[in-house]
């Protein structure tokens, strides 16, 4: 399969910046709130999603009146949810600069995965001894998920969130929601680099394969060979996102 990057992963520094600050958000990301969310959580949540899929690039301006128009309110739940996100790492302020994506580092890098590997090996275990039947099912249709966007280049810049999916709904059955909210802040943080491999199809297939293996575990019931699994691969995707990284600077580093 052809490696050559999709039309966004072509996109310059400049392009993407463009994109980001005239806020080209999705038509329902204005959508009314679940009755369990304030607005301040919606509009962090909804920030955070276009940051982890890349339509808010690093070190996009976050300009607070066109953020409150966007969502239809006022300018202090913007400000509320922007202060979430800079305790979370995702946003930074600077003089005369006012709040932008943060960027991204090879610190951060490391940081990130650090903690990534170490919460995910250590919820695999836990979810997978609490697995059931009706998990199985669901996992395994968000498995044919990962499956289909890994062989359908169309459906590359999906294949992280959907990847992410599988991950998190196991996650959830390890029934530590601390551990879990820790663990959305680093995949938001980290998926920013993940997305770098979008541009080989190689790489997609062998995530892809590595996730096929982590489910087969779970489907036995294999705790141990489910951790294993999962840290090879979270390791070689590290190695392959740091790669991709490197060779991209100093289009993606700190600004």
């Amino acid at each position: 399969m052809s490696s050559e990057p999709s039309s966004r992963a072509k996109a310059s520094p400049s392009d993407r910046s463009s994109r980001a600050i005239k806020l080209d958000l999705p038509s329902d990301a204005g959508s009314q709130p679940q009755v369990t969310e304030t607005v301040e959580q919606r509009i962090a949540q909804e920030l955070r999603r276009l940051i982890a899929e890349g339509d808010l690039a690093p070190g996009a301006h976050l300009p607070l009146r066109q953020l409150a128009a966007h969502f239809g309110v006022s300018i202090t739940p913007v400000r509320v949810a922007l202060i979430e996100l800079a305790a979370a790492g995702l946003v930074v302020s600077r003089p005369h600069s006012g709040m932008r994506v943060a960027p991204m580092s090879l610190e951060e890098f490391e940081e990130v995965w650090t903690i990534r590997v170490s919460l995910e090996w250590w919820l695999t275990r836990r979810a997978v001894e609490q697995v059931r039947d009706h998990d199985i099912e669901r996992l395994r249709g968000a498995l044919e998920k990962i499956q289909h966007a890994a062989h359908s280049k169309a459906e590359w810049p999906e294949y992280v969130g959907h990847s992410w999916n599988y991950r998190r709904y196991l996650y959830s059955l390890a029934d530590r929601p601390q551990m879990l909210s820790n663990l959305d802040t680093m995949y938001v943080r980290s998926a920013r680099y993940s997305r770098l491999m979008l541009v080989d199809g190689d790489r997609i297939h062998r995530a892809a394969a590595s996730m096929e293996e982590v489910h087969a575990a779970v489907e036995r019931r294999d705790a141990t060979a489910a951790q294993e699994v999962l840290r090879r691969g979270m390791e070689w995707t590290m190695e392959a996102a740091l790669k991709q990284f490197v060779s991209d600077l100093p289009a993606t580093h700190e600004w």
